[in-house]
């Protein structure tokens, strides 16, 4: 998809990722929040119950538990730990314990370090017991960084999967609007001119005939409502692409044999080339070659082929049906004008049309206006897994569509085409 539809496709796609990433990093610092306090409570509960055994059952300074500093005032004589921190113990603590009896516990922050401080009287000696709190905040930290690394890229990686979803999931409804606008972009922009000229013409009939008796018409009249009638064929014509390209629904396939199908068109279109001195003509294999397809999709395919043949052919047409270890080739000639060097890459754009130094060939043919059929014609190949090219011949032009052969018990088309066909708007 390109234009308006690739570019809303893209901002839908960013605008779900950011807030898919807004809604995550929410969750995700609710949760952090969440393991921090847990750990920094477990942290406290452990730290307190290391203080309540330290005051309450160690005798000497040389039993203080893993993490903790010990000071023990017996009989007016003060023992600290080994590795005791400046400026503890808290003489006041040990004398005001002493004294009342009633256990005692603080927050103390010395040099950038904080402590936790317990005194206790434990029978006839006051025991301080102080606790480092610098390892634990330690811990905290490194969990926090831990927890800001993960959940920083899971935001990323999650916004990366938003946006991957997003476009899976909003690619058939951008199409789908990709769709409709082009239809009406095409209808506005084919309808306008056979239109026109229809109008026109019946403007000049109708001056015709008011300006003659019915006794004695015109001559040409007749001439003008054959072209009345052509330009309305062609407006039918027109009107048939446009619906099928702007149908999206899913088709079912069944098993349709090629060459019936062919000969079928090709005798339709010998009523209309013979009008225009143009003979249509069916070479290749003569026995049945069945794949499954879209039977209303390969019909329009040889109709849009046999259309754009017919149309800029100077005397003869022919399809050819032939086969190959994996494809079935479709090929459909004419000695027409041909499709020059600088129209080849494009043909198979909508409205393609040769450019102006190639609009008056010398022989005196159209110019090859592409409108909507060859653009079908490379829709409905990709749908069903195959493509379309230019041919080289030595005069006119020359179509070829290579279609995979599929085996008749498989009943379906690999579903590839609409990937292929994908791919193609894509680069």
């Amino acid at each position: 998809m390109r234009g308006t539809a690739e570019d809303e496709l893209q901002r839908s796609s960013w605008r779900l990722a950011l807030q898919t990433g807004a809604l995550l990093i929410l969750l995700l610092v609710a949760v952090a929040a969440s393991v921090l306090l847990i750990v920094s409570t477990t942290q406290a509960s452990a730290a307190q119950r290391l203080l309540s055994t330290a005051t309450e059952h160690v005798d000497s300074v040389q039993d203080a538990p893993a993490g903790t500093h010990l000071a023990i005032s017996k009989q007016g004589v003060l023992t600290v730990s080994a590795g005791m921190p400046a400026g503890l113990p808290d003489l006041k603590a040990i004398e005001a314990v002493g004294t009342s009896g009633v256990t005692a516990q603080e927050d103390v922050s010395i040099g950038g370090r904080s402590y936790i401080v317990r005194t206790a009287d434990a029978g006839g000696q006051v025991v301080q017991a102080i606790f480092d709190r610098h390892e634990n905040q330690e811990e905290l930290d490194r969990l926090a960084l831990a927890l800001l690394l993960t959940c920083g890229g899971a935001v990323v990686l999650a916004s990366l999967l938003a946006v991957w979803l997003a476009r899976r999931a909003m690619g058939p409804m951008a199409e789908a609007l990709d769709r409709q606008r082009r239809f009406v972009a095409d209808a506005s922009h084919e309808l306008r001119t056979p239109l026109t000229l229809l109008s026109m013409r019946a403007q000049m009939l109708r001056r015709r005939l008011a300006s003659s008796s019915l006794h004695d018409p015109p001559r040409d009249i007749e001439a003008d409502v054959s072209a009345m009638i052509e330009d309305s064929r062609s407006l039918t014509r027109l009107l048939e692409d446009l619906l099928i390209s702007a149908d999206s629904r899913p088709v079912e396939h069944t098993e349709v044999d090629i060459v019936a199908l062919a000969d079928g068109m090709v005798e339709s279109f010998s009523v209309v080339a013979a009008q225009k001195e143009v003979a249509v003509e069916r070479s290749g294999v003569a026995g049945p070659v069945v794949l499954a397809g879209a039977p209303t999709e390969l019909r329009r395919l040889f109709v849009a082929l046999l259309d754009n043949a017919v149309r800029f052919a100077r005397s003869r047409v022919e399809v050819q049906i032939s086969t190959d270890a994996r494809a079935l080739v479709i090929s459909v000639v004419d000695d027409g004008p041909g499709f020059s060097a600088d129209i080849q890459q494009r043909a198979f754009e909508r409205f393609a049309t040769a450019p102006a130094t190639h609009a008056e060939p010398t022989d005196g043919s159209k110019p090859r206006h592409y409108g909507l059929g060859l653009s079908l014609v490379a829709e409905v190949a990709a749908r069903h897994g195959g493509r379309v090219d230019i041919g080289t011949h030595r005069a006119g032009g020359a179509v070829i569509v290579r279609l995979p052969m599929v085996p008749r018990n498989r009943g379906h088309v690999p579903a590839i085409g609409p990937l292929v066909s994908r791919l193609r708007r894509m680069f």
